[in-house]
């Protein structure tokens, strides 16, 4: 255990008294911490005794001394720890950081560096008493001259080990810098916290999962800041937009409030701005984006490289190049806080400099919600230009104001369906109903063709998520088909012809007519240049993939995903087409590329809105497949809370039926039951590819609820329609998972099925069935390892059942092993104590002749089970003869070899 002998609190000169003795690490720090691994790191090497030490570099709030304390803290005993702190004002006077340690100096050593150097190095000798030193230096780049040249000095004569903290190592002191230079300081880097660092953090230190939407928002909010992230999270918390459920904390239907402690926790760092740094930030804050070479004209060049230096603001390589504020979050706090005189004379400064067509230019909506605030007048037109950008940008509420504050913009045709588009985004479907209502008069017949067809195509995906709609939808489609086909050819014409055609395929697809879907593509090949074009592919690619072109499917699917990285794009566009694609892998158990493309996507900067409902879920169905069930639950749990709060995509059923699913893996059948109870209870609308998902999940959980035979009936009676509606692959899901379930009559089916499917899974299901078909142990132990090296452990769990079995009636007592060990194995995956005895209850043992089998292989004599079991022990010695001849073992040790599993974890009967 070691001590801290000295320490110095932030530019109050004060000695911190530090006590003694402290409990072991393990005791004080047992929670797990993001970046434990760094931690390690820099203890071993600090105790390697090469070079001088470490320095940490990161900005404000990035946990450098978080970091530097936990590594501390591992030191152990043979370590003296000296702590010092710079700051501004100890900066300011020599040896100002020092101060401390200096007071118990005589006074003579202070008459020259040479001096102080040699009584600094006596005082800490002295206190080591042969240990080795540690001198933590926080805020290194705040020391003044002197102290920098004596921290260099003791630190290059081995006096020292230096670990030290800085926001930027190019402004730390030349003695400093030279140890770096020369290899003797190593240098460690923090950067922000990504995705994944945030989402284990805000686990570890509040307890329970956060939704995938909640990391993200503040994630977003926070920049990766972990300052920043702790102090955002706790004022959610207590604001109540994030809310705890069910042990999950979830988003709540309000937006991230930036109030409290957040907002003092940036208007300290904008405190730490130089006055024309300042004035260059709350201006991007409130402009949201401005032209480099404007933003020239009015500010000092060498203030905004010092903003982007640090990362504060950042240029785009756009023609001409913007300049915003990088963090979007921070922005619109720092825009919250200019006030009202101040933010008028910055527009003033702006506008001054701006030419006649500079003034004409479009502008974005933080720019025109800037100009209202500043009392100018803004016309209809540029409202609505707003309007829509808010829109694409999933801001309704800026959208509606733009609408309702702009004089004359109501009265253009696209501003109804800018209104019903925010309403829609708003999940406000009455109010989105009222402004259709309001244009289906006489008034409404007057709009323009594009306008009319755009608020008809809204008015369907409303009906849409309504039960018993669908008929309206059909209905008002064939409304605007006539009236489309009516009108002359044009440019205008065809591009209101292409949202048609994606409107026949988003229905035709919602409703499972993938046929149709297929057919637009006869006389419509989508470009993936367009908006429209990249939609339409989308919906192609679904019906592909649920039509059995699995591999064209994914290939076209990977040129989508590409395609709307490179074509600006609304956020509900692209959470369309991003959710769509994960369903997909999903579907064709491609979990190890679907784990990718979740992880890709999530780690974006980009906000939440652009992901869809299917990111919830998705890794934990993936975690479910693969066999890491403590892992599934939680994340599968904090989707369905968070699609319960919101579900635009109808996935509530869906997240519902896989929690259930994994408790049943689990053994915990009361949870599954009540899950299961739950889906059976009114949903919101969903697609007919979700539908099926949510049937193939609740009907797997049945199973595993010990209603299998029933499970496996459905199972099949559902895959029979599958693939009659042209179906193959949802077909073949359901097939497969009755096969896997015990039914040995399936093979040809199965394999029938199977060669309509291409992709891995397919070829995974026409081996399973040419193994059970030809009742070889092998062939079906080859299946499970390929189905288990792809990420689906379940199916390689039931697979290696049937390889049991199969062996078990061929009386390959070799082979018999192999197999089990294999099915043991992937048995343990889940951690349900029944798992491991369910071939045995299922297809070798009587109920009976199990239990007597576990009783024995625990080493329970003879008689004992008897009395345990109330029967005679000459039954129980029947049992055992059977036991043997049926599993192919000769003794207690052998049949403890097939059986893994106490007793009283044993689901019998």
């Amino acid at each position: 255990m070691f001590q801290q002998e000295s320490g110095v609190s932030a530019g109050s000169g004060k000695t911190e008294a530090i006590p003694p003795a402290r409990r072991p690490f393990q005791e004080r720090h047992e929670k797990p911490f993001t970046r434990q691994h760094t931690v390690t790191d820099i203890v071993s090497t600090l105790k390697s005794g090469v070079g001088c030490g470490v320095v940490l570099v990161g900005e404000h709030g990035a946990g450098k001394s978080f970091i530097a304390q936990r590594a501390l803290e591992q030191l152990g005993g043979d370590h003296l720890v000296v702590q010092v702190r710079g700051s501004s004002i100890a900066s300011k006077l020599p040896y100002g950081a020092l101060s401390v340690l200096l007071n118990d100096l005589d006074a003579s050593h202070l008459e020259h560096p040479l001096m102080v150097l040699r009584g600094l190095t006596q005082l800490l000798h002295a206190k080591a008493q042969g240990r080795g030193v540690v001198l933590f230096v926080d805020n290194i780049h705040d020391l003044d001259d002197l102290s920098c040249m004596m921290v260099a000095q003791l630190s290059a004569g081995g006096h020292v080990t230096l670990l030290a903290a800085c926001v930027d190592l190019h402004h730390v002191g030349g003695d400093i810098m030279g140890l770096w230079k020369d290899d003797l300081l190593r240098r460690v880097d923090l950067a922000p916290f990504d995705f994944a660092e945030t989402a284990a953090t805000l686990n570890q230190e509040y307890g329970g999962r956060f939704s995938h939407s909640a990391a993200r928002a503040l994630w977003n909010a926070s920049g990766g800041n972990a300052l920043f992230l702790h102090s955002l999270a706790r004022e959610q918390i207590k604001l109540g937009t994030i809310v705890r459920q069910d042990g999950v904390w979830v988003l709540g239907g309000r937006p991230i409030a930036l109030t409290g402690e957040v907002r003092d926790v940036v208007k300290a760092r904008l405190n730490r701005l130089t006055p024309g740094q300042r004035d260059v930030f709350e201006l991007l804050a409130l402009a949201g984006s401005v032209p480099l070479q404007v933003l020239m004209r009015i500010f000092n060049p060498q203030d905004m490289d010092s903003l982007q230096e640090r990362a504060l603001i950042q240029v785009s390589h756009d023609h001409p190049p913007m300049v915003a504020v990088a963090n979007p979050v921070t922005a619109a706090i720092v825009a919250g806080v200019v006030p009202p005189g101040r933010s008028a004379e910055l527009r003033r400064r702006l506008t001054a400099v701006l030419s006649d067509a500079e003034q004409d230019a479009p502008r974005g909506p933080a720019g025109v919600a800037w100009a209202l605030d500043c009392g100018e007048t803004i016309s209809a037109g540029t409202a609505l230009v707003a309007a829509r950008a808010a829109n694409n940008a999933s801001d309704p509420a800026l959208a509606l104001r733009f609408i309702e504050e702009a004089d004359g913009c109501r009265q253009l045709a696209g501003a109804a369906v800018e209104a019903v588009q925010a309403h829609i985004a708003a999940n406000d479907t009455e109010a989105a109903r009222r402004v259709l209502h309001g244009v289906d008069g006489p008034p409404g017949a007057d709009l323009p063709s594009g306008e009319w067809v755009a608020l008809q195509l809204l008015r369907i995906e409303l009906d849409l998520r309504s039960h018993g709609a669908a008929g309206d939808a059909r209905a008002t489609l064939q409304r605007v088909r006539e009236r489309v086909d009516g009108e002359s050819d044009g440019m205008a014409a065809q591009g209101v012809r292409a949202q048609v055609r994606l409107a026949e395929a988003r229905l035709a697809a919602f409703e499972g007519r993938y046929d149709d879907v297929l057919a637009i593509r006869k006389d419509f090949d989508p470009q993936l240049g367009t908006e429209t074009g990249i939609l339409t592919a989308s919906l192609l690619c679904e019906a592909m993939a649920v039509s059995g072109n699995v591999l064209g499917a994914m290939g076209l699917g990977k040129q989508i995903i590409a395609a709307a990285a490179a074509v600006p794009l609304a956020d509900r566009t692209v959470r369309e087409i991003r959710g769509r694609f994960l369903l997909l892998l999903l579907l064709s158990a491609k979990f190890r590329e679907a784990s990718a493309f979740i992880a890709s996507a999530s780690g974006t900067s980009e906000p939440q809105a652009r992901l869809g409902g299917m990111f919830e879920i998705g890794q934990g169905v993936i975690d479910l497949h693969a066999g890491r069930l403590e892992l599934a639950a939680p994340w599968l749990e904090a989707g369905m809370w968070q699609l319960r709060t919101g579900d635009p995509d109808g996935l509530s059923a869906l997240a519902t039926a896989a929690c259930a699913y994994a408790a049943g893996l689990a053994g915990d059948e009361e949870k599954a039951a009540g899950l299961l109870a739950d889906v059976a209870q009114p949903q919101g609308n969903s697609s007919w590819l979700v539908r099926r998902m949510t049937r193939y999940f609740e009907l797997c959980a049945l199973a595993e609820l010990g209603q299998r035979a029933s499970a496996i009936r459905t199972l099949v009676d559902e895959a029979g329609s599958e693939a009659d509606a042209g179906s193959p692959a949802t077909g073949l899901l359901f097939l497969s998972a009755a096969a896997r379930l015990g039914d040995r009559q399936l093979c040809q089916k199965l394999a029938g099925l199977a060669s309509q499917v291409t992709g891995h899974f397919a070829m995974l299901c026409l081996r399973l069935a040419e193994g059970v078909k030809d009742g070889s142990s092998e062939q079906l132990l080859a299946v499970a390892k390929d189905a288990d090296a792809a990420g689906n452990a379940v199916f390689a769990r039931d697979v290696a059942r049937r390889a049991v079995f199969c062996a078990n009636e061929a009386g390959n007592r070799i082979a018999l092993r192999v197999a089990q060990r294999t099915e043991q194995s992937l048995d343990s995956r889940f951690g349900n104590p029944g798992n491991g005895l369910h071939s045995l209850t299922t297809t070798t043992l009587t109920a009976r002749e199990c239990e007597v089998a576990v009783r024995a292989a625990a080493g329970t004599p003879n008689r004992k089970i008897a009395e345990q079991m109330h029967v005679s022990v000459r039954t129980v010695e029947g049992h055992l003869y059977q036991v043997y001849a049926k599993l192919h073992v000769a003794s207690r040790s052998e049949l403890k070899d097939v059986i893994s599993g106490p007793a009283a974890s044993a689901r019998i009967g």
